[in-house]
């Protein structure tokens, strides 16, 4: 998506081919994705869901120049340039066949530990904890690579420091839409799913056992990292979780103890406010 818009920026016709039902199916549900198509369609985008291609085709005058590609439907696309974008890959080469014990990336511990003492991995390549599945999973972003490799550092330098898990999250603006999208998108059975959807807005947060699991805000990302931010600290929303998804939602809704966690209360204000309510003295928050 982000190659096809700057390729569009730069006055490039571009088709997208997604092997699934729609584009970016990793990170948005149906509903956030048509929106997104949509978008790419005002912006003279083709979008061919449910295609791959099975073989790229030369110029009938030149053959080892990029002609075109021939889908799987027997479809052909011409074409003077193929993008080939198929997702994240581990480099797992350097463990593979030594003691290190390899999943589908590098197995770690809390520590970012490897299945061999005193050897550590972290980011892309390392299977760490994702506290919202509350397992051992690939999350292959950045700020998840970040902390993973701090905490590796800190560890390795003698400073024993535990891993506190990541998860897949996404911050993405295309053609001016922007998306947010983390945890779990497409819920498992037993998720109680909360949405809300007016014009181009859409915001979806995902519950289990009243327990932020995912949550998928587009057009209106405002909330989002507040809403990211109880799911981080597992906070338990069942007295607010109506209004996850209102147009209003804020600090407000969070039980007073939660919210001056958030802002921070200033311990002086706090002392303040303990005297002037034993003396029955009204003074504002």
């Amino acid at each position: 998506m982000s190659v096809t818009e700057a390729l569009v920026k730069k006055g490039v016709e571009v088709a997208v081919v997604e092997l699934k039902d729609w584009v970016l199916n990793t990170i948005l549900d149906r509903e956030a994705a048509l929106v997104t198509q949509e978008a790419l369609a005002e912006a003279g985008v083709r979008v061919l869901t449910g295609h791959t291609v099975q073989r790229i085709l030369g110029r009938p005058d030149d053959d080892s120049s990029v002609g075109g590609v021939a889908l799987a439907s027997g479809e052909e696309l011409p074409c003077d340039i193929v993008v080939v974008a198929i997702g994240v890959v581990p480099r797992t080469e350097l463990a593979t066949g030594t003691p290190v014990q390899v999943n589908r990336g590098i197995v770690v511990d809390r520590r970012m530990t490897t299945s061999v003492p005193n050897v550590y991995a972290c980011g892309d390549v390392a299977e760490g904890y994702d506290f919202v599945y509350e397992t051992d999973r690939l999350t292959p972003i950045w700020p998840n690579a970040y902390l993973g490799g701090r905490v590796a550092g800190y560890n390795m330098a003698g400073k024993r420091t535990q891993y506190p898990g990541g998860t897949a999250a996404n911050s993405l603006k295309y053609f001016g839409y922007p998306l947010v999208s983390a945890g779990m998108v497409n819920p498992q059975d037993g998720c109680e799913v909360l949405a809300f959807t007016r014009d181009q807005v859409y915001r979806k947060v995902v519950l289990r056992d009243d327990h932020i699991v995912g949550l998928l805000f587009a057009g209106d990302i405002q909330k989002a990292g507040v809403v990211f931010g109880l799911m981080r600290e597992k906070v338990n929303v069942r007295p607010f979780k109506d209004a996850l998804v209102r147009d209003d939602f804020g600090l407000a809704f969070l039980p007073e103890g939660q919210r001056w966690a958030k802002l921070g209360r200033p311990p002086a204000l706090k002392a303040l406010r303990e005297e002037s309510a034993r003396a029955d003295l009204p003074i504002g928050e």
